[in-house]
Formats: C-alpha cells, structure tokens, sequence
C-alpha cells in the first residue's frame, strides 16, 4: 500500500432472496468496481440484508467471497447481531457478544465502527454506554488520522422520514467527537441517498445505497420515501498525509 489509503463504503446492499438475485448482483458490481481502484478496505455500513432472514445471510457470504480487500461488516436496523456473527465466523474482529463495535487498526487511517442499532427499531441510539466506549477507543489514538463509522445519519437531513428515524441522542455523539480533532470524517448509511453535514469539526458523508435510491420529503404534501430513478452507488474515501480527506460518488 503507498502513501495513500482508499476505503470503499457500501451502504444499505439490502440483498433479498426474492429479488432473482438483484442486490447480490449490484453489491458485485460495487465490489468489482472498489478493485478497479485498488481500495485498500471495503466496509459496508449496514442494512447487509433486507429482512434478517437465513437465505438472506447466506447470499450476502456468497456474493462476498473472493473479495478484492478486506471486508468489514457492520449491522443496520435491517440486520441481527447473532446471525452476523454466526454467518460470517471468519470475521474474528467481530466481537464475540454485546454491540459490535471495533476499530480497525492495520492502516495509515483507523477506523472506528460504532453499533448504534436498536433491535426491533428503525432508529439509531448512542447510549451512554456507546459513548464512553467510542470516547475511549478514540482516546486511544489521539495522534491517527480516523474515520468514525455509523448506519445512522447524526444530523439533520430535513427529510421528514429520516430525521424521525435517525440516530437519537446525536448531540452526545457530538459531544464525543469534539474531543478528538483527529477524526477527520464520520459515514454513515440508511438514507439511501448521498448528504453531508457536519458533528463538532468533522464532515459527515452519508452513502447512497447500491440497491435503490430515496427521493426527500420536505414538506407534508410530499411523497414519504419516494423510490426514484436516480443512480445508486457507493462511496470512494481516499486520504493522504499531504492532502487530507476527500469522497467520492461512484456510481453503479
């Protein structure tokens, strides 16, 4: 690996066992596009699967065999711990019980995965529980650049949907994030759809999903969640010493 890191997210693959395959073939195409940039890391942030089912699992391990990086696995409201777990043993960063929260230290830019999910929920939820263990793990680095990786959009999109079904408690996110200048980026999912925004001094990239792409309802005449035409995609984050942070759209 040069100077140079690349870290591919992919957000909400919602990959379905009645769809003829539809979403595994989409998160392949991400995948096969992540290695035609040489991405040092691929994490997907989330919603893995559409309805937590057994099927649903175990075409998601297939369609991520062979991958071109290593691959991180993080949950969303669309997804169940224990079966993460139980489909994915070789992914020994998983943590054995609890939330699975971790960080990932092998490269020049850690990344720090916060479970926020709620089980049974469409929100997210930072406990205080949740904070305390991201401000420690922080502290543990203070001198390395870091990503903070989240499934639910921490600020207002002014979508009357996902705001409601956001992460709640954001500003003790905040309040964590504050403290720690080298965070350099938090991105996050659910939205189906990019939007940035900013926590304390960071900016905050929100993913599109790679399976369809959510219209904005500002206003109560509008459509709730409208699925659009637009393009789906993934994320590109690329970071150097010299020149900082910088993302990227790529679209499928």
């Amino acid at each position: 690996m040069s100077g140079r890191f690349l870290l591919a997210q992919i957000s909400d693959t919602h990959i379905r066992a009645d769809d003829h395959g539809e979403a595994a073939a989409k998160l392949k195409k991400a995948m096969a596009q992540a290695a035609q940039y040489r991405a040092d890391a691929i994490l997907l942030t989330g919603d893995l699967v559409n309805d937590e089912r057994t099927e649903e699992y175990e075409a998601l391990a297939r369609a991520l065999l062979d991958p071109p990086a290593p691959v991180y696995l993080m949950p969303g409201n669309h997804d169940e711990r224990t079966r993460l777990r139980f489909f994915f043993p070789s992914h020994s960063y998983l943590p054995h019980s609890g939330h699975l929260s971790y960080a990932i230290e092998e490269f020049p830019v850690r990344v720090v995965v916060v479970d926020q999910i709620v089980p049974g929920e469409t929100h997210g939820l930072l406990t205080a529980a949740g904070a305390e263990w991201l401000d420690c793990t922080l502290a543990a680095a203070p001198n390395k650049p870091t990503i903070v990786a989240l499934h639910h959009p921490p600020f207002l999109t002014h979508d009357l949907l996902f705001d409601n079904i956001g992460l709640r408690d954001a500003d003790l996110l905040a309040g964590v994030i504050a403290k720690h200048r080298q965070v350099i980026r938090i991105i996050c999912g659910h939205h189906h759809r990019v939007a940035f925004g900013q926590i304390a001094h960071a900016p905050v990239v929100i993913a599109p999903s790679t399976s369809w792409v959510y219209g904005i309802a500002m206003y109560p005449e509008q459509p709730i969640a409208p699925r659009t035409d637009e393009q789906t995609g993934w994320m590109l984050h690329a970071w150097t010493g010299a020149g900082g942070c910088a993302s990227h759209f790529i679209g499928l």
